[in-house]
Order: C-alpha cells, then structure tokens, then sequence
C-alpha cells in the first residue's frame, strides 16, 4: 500500500483529524494533506514522529517503493553536498587567486616607478603670512615620489624648522603650514601646473567634434587673468598611464593669432579652440587641452611668470 493511503487509514483508525495529527508532530494541515495524497513525503524525524502517533513501526509505515525514494533523497542530498563543496573550494582559489595577482601588480608597480618612472616634475609654491611679514618658497619635486629637484624663494622656514632635512616635498609644506597656522599665520599653496583652485576650465557639455570644442574659462577668485589663443592637444597614452604631446598630423601651415586677452575676477567666458587646421581631426581617444595663462597679482602668485591650466576631453 503506498505510504500516503497507509497514512489516511491510520489516522482515521486512531481517530485523529488532520489538524489534530499535524499539531502532534509539529507540521501544518496541509502537509499531511500534501503526505496522504501523495504528493510530498516525511521526512525521517518526521517518519520517527508519525511512527510514535500512529504507534506502528517505521517498518510497517513504510513500503519498499517508499523506501527507495528515501534512499534516492540521501542520494541527491550527498551529491548536492557534494557539488556545494566543489563551488566553495573553486571560489576559495580564485579569490586567493585574485589577491595574489593584485598584490605581484602592486608590487610591480612601485618596482616599476620606484626604478623608472617617477612621474612629472612638479613645481609648487608656498606664500606665508607670519608675524606681520610675507615669506615664501617654491619646490620642484617627482610626481609621484615626492623628492624635491630644486629650492627656490627665501631661506627664512628652511633656517628655523631645519627643512633641509626631509626628503619628501608635501611633508615640507605641510610641516611649514602646521607652524604658521599655529602661530596665528595664514599660508597658501599653489600649484604651477594646476591652479583650478584659483581657474576653472572645462568643455562645455556637446560641443566637443573631431576638429573643435567650446571650453569654459572662468576665474574663481580675486586674480585677473590673461591669456591668448594658443593651446597644446595632449593625448592619453595608456603604455605609460599619462597624456603626451599629440603632434600635429597635417603639412598645413598653421600659426596663432598672438593677440592676449584678460578676464577679470569672478568672470567666466566661452572659448571655441579649433584644432582642424593642426591635426584635421582627431582620432578616438581620451585627450586635454593645456593652455598658459598669466596673473594680473603678484601675491602669492607672480605676474612674470607663465601657467598651465587644461581641461580633459573624449573624442567617441
């Protein structure tokens, strides 16, 4: 007799209800339902239980076909445990894989750029407030390593804070700033390369073709600028994780007009840089237009003195 009928006759021959029998044995009605039409099985704890309940041995309760289904779920159980192991194992190798992988790159890394590259020559400058008396100094350091290259400006912080002996340009700076700060001082650092601190420049949103753009020139602080019509296209270049010189590609004859303009604090202006004429058009890449400019101040920024500002754009 299958096991969902033998179920059906000993419940009622107890005299139990299907909610009486589920309550015993902890399940719900629908699952002796479910038992005694066939449709689902106990499992052996609830086997044990409804052996107890209905007081006939597990044995009995169970017929030879009932007892190969059972066999046949420890069976799957085994290979799905089975199979779930060899997952966990496969997912254990491979993050211990990735992690190596990334600490061999990182390490290669600074391998490659302690002994080869150690990126562009930096040049910032520090303008200090201290006492009633201006003091200033420059550093030219390594990009990436922070090794300063060259001094220049007064001697004043180096004498008093012995500077000569760090080896590392941001600790410089940062040392000379923490000691004026707390001797009621200001300072400010500019950067000659980068000055968006005191610039903004950026393209305008969908004006950017193969042979042209529309970028933004806008001063965010109290420093007229000047600045003319020439530019330099560099284009990223992805050997050396850095944008490089994108050398014109025609036999044209192209020159700029040299005539300067100025900006006055607090404004912005649009500019449309057209570069057909040197490169006719570019191809796809990631590049940045670099421009110079110059400042109408000579605190803490000099008006002799040529900078850099640019602003990155993608040819698709």
């Amino acid at each position: 007799m299958e096991l969902g009928k033998k179920l059906l006759n000993l419940r009622k021959k107890k005299g139990l209800s299907q909610e009486e029998l589920s309550e015993r044995i902890g399940v719900t009605r629908q699952t002796i339902s479910n038992w005694e039409l066939g449709e689902t099985s106990p499992n052996p704890d609830q086997l044990k239980l409804l052996s107890k309940e209905l007081n006939v041995s597990i044995d009995e309760l169970l017929d030879n076909d009932v007892k190969d289904i059972l066999v046949e779920k420890v069976s799957n159980t085994e290979e799905l445990s089975k199979l779930v192991l060899k997952v966990i194992k496969t997912c254990v190798i491979f993050i211990i894989s990735v992690f190596v992988l990334l600490i061999v790159a990182s390490i290669t890394l600074k391998v490659i750029r302690s002994h080869k590259d150690t990126g562009r020559e930096i040049e910032e400058s520090i303008h200090c407030e201290l006492y009633g008396e201006e003091h200033g100094f420059s550093i030219a350091y390594q990009e990436y390593t922070g090794v300063p290259i060259a001094f220049g400006g007064d001697t004043y912080f180096f004498d008093i804070l012995d500077l000569d002996k760090y080896n590392d340009a941001h600790q410089i700076f940062n040392i000379t700033n923490d000691y004026v700060k707390k001797n009621g001082g200001t300072c400010s650092i500019i950067e000659d390369y980068d000055l968006n601190d005191i610039v903004n420049f950026y393209v305008k949103d969908g004006t950017v073709t193969k042979k042209n753009a529309t970028f933004i020139l806008e001063t965010k602080s109290d420093y007229k600028i000047g600045y003319g019509e020439a530019f330099t296209i560099e284009k990223y270049d992805s050997n050396t994780h850095d944008f490089q010189v994108f050398n014109s590609t025609t036999d044209k004859n192209c020159a700029f007009n040299m005539i300067g303009y100025s900006l006055d604090k607090n404004k912005k202006r649009e500019l449309k840089q057209d570069w057909s004429c040197f490169y006719d058009e570019l191809p796809k890449g990631l590049y940045r237009i670099v421009k110079h400019v110059n400042f109408d101040s000579d605190i803490p920024i000099s008006e002799d003195d040529v900078y850099y500002i640019w602003a990155e754009f993608e040819i698709e």
